[in-house]
């Protein structure tokens, strides 16, 4: 049997080759469309966007944003929504 071993070198420059960060887009850009629309449907005002990063570690990222918290965990003023949470399950 042969054995490989892949160097961490080779698992961050596969992580951020431009096809893997551009697939990570379209998956946050799926799930920005399901948070929007899981919004529209509820009547629950807010704006979402997508930031792109890369963590301390070296992995890339892209986070969905809003700018409704108070939807996500409910306040005393609030009903509790979890859009966010919602749209990322599922």
């Amino acid at each position: 049997m042969a054995e490989m071993e892949i160097s961490r070198e080779l698992m961050l420059k596969a992580m951020h080759h431009r096809d893997v960060k551009a697939h990570l887009q379209v998956i946050a850009d799926r799930r920005k469309k399901r948070v929007e629309q899981l919004a529209k449907a509820e009547g629950v005002e807010m704006t979402v966007t997508t930031v792109a990063g890369v963590r301390p570690g070296g992995r890339p990222f892209v986070n969905i944003v809003s700018d409704n918290v108070d939807q996500e965990f409910g306040t005393s003023r609030t009903a509790r929504r979890r859009i966010l949470g919602r749209a990322a399950a599922g």
